[in-house]
Parts: C-alpha cells; sequence; structure tokens
C-alpha cells in the first residue's frame, strides 16, 4: 500500500515539474489578439491638428499602428525608437507610421510630443479609447502590423525596441502575399 502512495506522489510530482517546465516557454508579456490575420477595425477619427485622419486611406501600404498615451512610461522609452523607425522609413512607399493617441488630453499628448519629440507621423486622438477598444488594446504601448490589404499580421504588446523592424516587421514585408493574403479582406 506505502509503495503505491509513493508512485502516485511521484506521478504528481512528475506532473507538476512538466507543467511547470511547459510554462517557462510562455512569454507571460504575450498577449494574442483575435484580430491577428483579419481585417483591421477602421479608424476614423481627428488627429491631434483637428484634421480627419482614416486608416482606410493608407490601403496598399504597410502599416504600423501604434497605441501610446502620455500618461505611458514605456511610451517613453518607444518613442526615440518610434523617432528613428520613421525616420528611416521616410521615403518607403510601401510603409507609413499611425500613431493612436489614447485616454488621453489633446495638452498631454502635445507636451508629451514637444518634450520628446515628433515623429513625423499623424496621431489619431481616442480620449474615449473607442478605437483602443475596437482593437482590442490591453494598454500602452501596443503596436500592430497591417499588410496592403488591411489585415492585421502581427501584435507587439510593450515597446518596440532598435532593429525591431529589420528583425520582426521587414521579413513579413518582404515575404510574398499568399493567395489568400492577396484577397479582400
Amino acid at each position: 500500500m506505502k509503495s503505491a502512495w509513493k508512485a502516485v506522489l511521484l506521478l504528481a510530482i512528475m506532473a507538476i515539474l512538466v507543467l511547470f517546465a511547459l510554462g517557462l516557454n510562455n512569454d507571460p508579456h504575450a498577449i494574442p489578439s483575435p484580430l491577428i490575420n483579419r481585417a483591421a477595425p477602421d479608424i476614423v477619427a481627428l488627429d491631434l491638428a483637428g484634421e480627419p485622419i482614416r486608416l482606410a486611406d493608407q490601403r496598399g501600404k504597410w502599416v504600423l499602428v501604434n497605441f501610446w498615451g502620455s500618461w505611458c512610461v514605456s511610451c517613453v522609452a518607444e518613442h526615440p525608437y518610434l523617432i528613428e523607425l520613421a525616420r528611416k522609413t521616410r521615403d518607403r512607399t510601401d510603409f507609413t507610421i499611425m500613431g493612436v493617441d489614447f485616454k488621453d488630453t489633446e495638452q498631454g499628448a502635445r507636451q508629451f510630443l514637444a518634450r520628446h519629440g515628433d515623429p513625423g507621423y499623424r496621431h489619431a486622438f481616442d480620449p474615449n479609447q473607442k478605437i483602443a477598444i475596437d482593437w482590442g488594446v490591453y494598454g500602452a504601448p501596443e503596436s500592430y502590423l497591417l499588410d496592403p490589404n488591411g489585415r492585421i499580421r502581427l501584435k507587439q504588446t510593450g515597446p518596440l525596441y532598435p532593429g525591431w523592424f529589420e528583425q520582426v516587421a521587414l521579413p513579413l514585408i518582404q515575404a510574398p502575399l499568399t493567395q489568400t493574403e492577396k484577397g479582400a479582406p
């Protein structure tokens, strides 16, 4: 009887260790999006200059949509890279960046850009988080890469980092679209 209990206890311990080991391979910061490979919700808003901005106007290009806020500490850390990325990709005709300033005030957003630098691309203003909710944004910063058909191809939770474009985005941009991806969203 004692040996049966020992065997059950040993199996239970081994099962716990296996589950623990499997959990070590998971990124606790990765929050999957159900929108991957689906049409991105359109963004229709005013930008920080009060001018209309619409995501659908960017069809035919790869678009990086970056959700941020002046209240976000990680957005401050990410911002120099976004300025560099905007500068490096300025002459690309197949790629653009759009910011979405959410859960913020216009004054806070303007002060953020004045203090940390204006990256030179437009930012939709989303003070009530309507756009962020439509996209399933959990926090800031979050970025989404859209293909030329407006499909979300990947989601980056947390700050973008030096080399992200070359290591993560560029391989997708350079890969030929499949027949399914070429179709209408």
